[in-house]
């Protein structure tokens, strides 16, 4: 008879009850949490948003940002959803499950905004208007497919900074819209290293890196939901209002877990960065900065304002002497610690340093949507010259001039305490966004991120709901533009103007949460 194990033993074969104990209490918990959210005041709000997700995601397998295959609507024999009247039906779905989005956000508002709307029921929001995406096309860009394209590239040894993805022939690049394939990309060493990880867990399959690249971005979505609660909480504001207008916005909702930008990534290294810092946690500070200029270069703005963050940290310390020099210190430790972590990043995707001069690139797109481009249309029109391309190199070039001068000014001028510095981080980003060379509707969601965190009137608040709107019908489910349409552009105006006007007569005497009513 074979002996039996040593008293305390666990077979190969047991499990931990501990274990499953804590799965079930963590199961039963999120089912409390989700049923009490959706049986609340929210509840019709919540249910209105699903479906219009689930309607977005259904209506994108025929006007989304289709693989060259046609996608899962040629795989079932539905290859005629994505042509002609199916086509117009799958477009007539995805702007009802738009509007649906948008209706469904919008009867939250008002409770957020009043420090009435549960945290809880914020987070729910963005869950359940975000997952349904999780089979779905891209939407609204074809970016996707170049990201992963650049991926396929960089494993192949192929420097996406030096050539465009038609260097390295594939099904990733084939997948690529003829526009961007002989295009360097922008973005930075942490970019090439995930989706050369997405691309090596897809099997080669373009359409398994998709759903791959969406769990990534799920994840990162609800890493900055978690974030964003944790700032709000460190600087008192409501924390429901903060994730209703950042996270479960459509914006986010259709164009990060829709549309996998790689903002995402970035955002969340900077918020992270920004409540390490109100920690007093300089050299993880300068990490998660690191980071997230690792992955794109936009999040160098947000790092001077940490300068005054540790200022007033070590002002409000009774035993620091020298407050200035102790903050200087911080910051260098903080800076030096971001430097090391980019170069590791760069290492570790062994691509080199070429994305800083191939971050010029972006400037091949013209649209109405940065203020240099518009202003370039607007002059070409008015005066009837010749010359569009030269009147658009000057209106760039003073646009970059006056960005440069509006960052500092605006660092220099909230550096009153860690209150106005959140305030200045938004503007900054508020500023690049509008002054830069290019920008997109989901460039947005960095100012969105930050703004309840600045604490914004009632009026500037409700033309980030009408901005909002217009932001989301600039652009196509399949990714084309509706900026050059003057019926189209034309109805985003008028609907941003509707809804901003509803939104004034709902809340225009309702002021951003007090710290007193933040939760």
């Amino acid at each position: 008879m074979a002996p039996g194990p040593a008293p305390g033993a666990v077979t190969p074969t047991s499990s931990d009850p501990s274990a499953r104990s804590r799965a079930a209490v963590v199961a039963g918990s999120l089912t409390s949490s989700a049923r009490s959210a959706l049986s609340g005041p929210s509840g019709p709000a919540l249910y209105r948003g699903m479906l219009g997700s689930a309607l977005l995601t259904l209506g994108g397998f025929g006007a989304g940002a289709l693989p060259v295959d046609g996608g899962p609507a040629a795989a079932v024999g539905l290859l005629g959803f994505t042509f002609g009247h199916g086509e117009v039906l799958a477009l007539t779905l995805c702007w009802i499950g738009v509007a649906l989005l948008f209706t469904a956000w919008l009867a939250l508002g008002p409770r957020a905004v009043s420090g009435r709307l549960p945290t809880r029921d914020a987070v729910w929001a963005t869950a359940l208007w975000s997952l349904p995406s999780l089979p779905a096309v891209p939407m609204f860009s074809r970016d996707a497919w170049s990201y992963l394209a650049q991926g396929a590239m960089t494993a192949a040894g192929v420097d996406p900074y030096e050539v465009g993805p038609e260097a390295n022939p594939g099904p990733f690049t084939d997948e690529v819209s003829p526009d961007w394939r002989s295009t360097a990309t922008p973005y930075g060493p942490l970019h090439l290293l995930l989706m050369r990880i997405v691309v090596a867990v897809s099997g080669g399959h373009p359409a398994v890196g998709i759903v791959v690249l969406r769990v990534a971005v799920l994840v990162a979505l609800a890493a900055l939901t978690v974030v964003l609660v944790t700032a709000a909480r460190r600087t008192g504001v409501d924390a429901g209002a903060a994730v209703w207008l950042a996270c479960a916005s459509p914006l986010s909702v259709i164009h990060l877990a829709g549309g996998l930008h790689n903002e995402i990534f970035p955002l969340v290294a900077c918020l992270g960065a920004v409540v390490l810092a109100l920690d007093g946690r300089r050299a993880w500070a300068g990490a998660a900065i690191g980071i997230a200029v690792a992955f794109k270069a936009t999040a160098v703005i947000v790092a001077p304002f940490l300068l005054w963050i540790a200022l007033t940290r070590r002002r409000e310390d009774p035993s620091v002497t020298r407050p200035v020099v102790r903050a200087l210190g911080d910051t260098a430790l903080a800076a030096a610690i971001a430097v090391a972590v980019l170069g590791l990043a760069t290492v570790a995707s062994g691509t080199g340093i070429g994305w800083f001069d191939a971050i010029a690139v972006s400037d091949r797109v013209i649209n109405y949507l940065s203020a240099p481009t518009a202003a370039a249309h607007l002059f070409h029109a008015v005066t009837d010259s010749p010359g569009f391309e030269d009147v658009l190199a000057v209106s760039r070039q003073v646009g970059r001039v006056v960005l440069a001068v509006v960052l500092v000014a605006v660092w220099w001028l909230h550096r009153r305490d860690r209150m106005t510095a959140l305030r200045g981080i938004m503007l900054a980003l508020l500023a690049f966004v509008v002054l830069n060379s290019l920008a997109w509707p989901w460039y947005y969601v960095w100012v969105a991120a930050f703004w309840m965190l600045a604490r914004p009137g009632p009026r500037a608040t409700t033309a980030a709901v009408g901005m909002t709107v217009f932001l989301v019908m600039a652009i196509g489910p399949n990714g084309s533009t509706s900026l050059y349409s003057p019926v189209l552009s034309g109805i985003a105006v008028l609907a941003s103007l509707a809804v901003a006007w509803w939104w004034w007569r709902a809340t225009g005497r309702v002021r951003t949460p007090s710290p007193e009513r933040a939760g």
